[in-house]
């Protein structure tokens, strides 16, 4: 009687746990998995914007190593001897326009003086005859709500912008091609 008591305790173990004991494991696990995997998207969404800052002040400052307010593509900036290596993991989007790193998409943009005279140097505001002109900043914003939050605006005179972007105003490729019109809600990037 004693071996068949045994044998029946075996088939109730689960890789030496009692079933209850499998299952509690399993509740545990599961709990871990309920509370970890959005602070793991935090993580990568804090990333995201961490890296696109990063990469809008680089190409900003190779759009500042150009000179002037000659406008260029996202493509010739890219061939830049100060970029080349460190943007391999990028592709270009709309014809050579648009730049998507990291969940990050990224646009030559210009900026009318009247926004931007307080964060550049007069040099780079005026043109050939001394007329002001528009400068040329890097605009970052988030491919989807998942990839990042913030938006960035990096001038070439190496002022750097954030907008917190909490209404996901700039998102995706429907934010192409958007123009500032405004610094409301723009705050120095830390």
């Amino acid at each position: 009687m004693l071996e068949g008591a045994h044998e029946h305790r075996a088939r109730r173990t689960v890789a030496g746990m009692s079933i209850s004991g499998a299952l509690s494991l399993v509740a545990v696990v599961a709990v871990l998995v309920v509370v970890s995997v959005p602070r793991f998207e935090g993580i990568a969404r804090a990333e995201n914007e961490a890296d696109a800052h990063v990469t809008a002040q680089l190409l900003a400052h190779a759009l500042g190593s150009i000179g002037g307010a000659k406008q260029v593509s996202m493509r010739e900036l890219l061939r830049r001897p100060e970029l080349q290596g460190n943007l391999a993991d990028a592709e270009l989007l709309l014809h050579g326009t648009l730049l998507r790193r990291h969940g990050y998409l990224f646009e030559i943009t210009g900026l009318d003086p009247s926004l931007s005279l307080p964060a550049a140097p007069l040099s780079l505001l005026t043109g050939e005859r001394g007329a002001l002109c528009s400068i040329l900043a890097i605009r970052a914003w988030p491919w989807s709500g998942s990839s990042g939050g913030a938006a960035y605006l990096v001038t070439a005179a190496g002022a750097s912008l954030l907008h917190p972007n909490t209404l996901s105003f700039w998102h995706g490729l429907q934010s192409a091609g958007a123009l500032v019109e405004s610094l409301a809600g723009w705050q120095p990037a830390p």
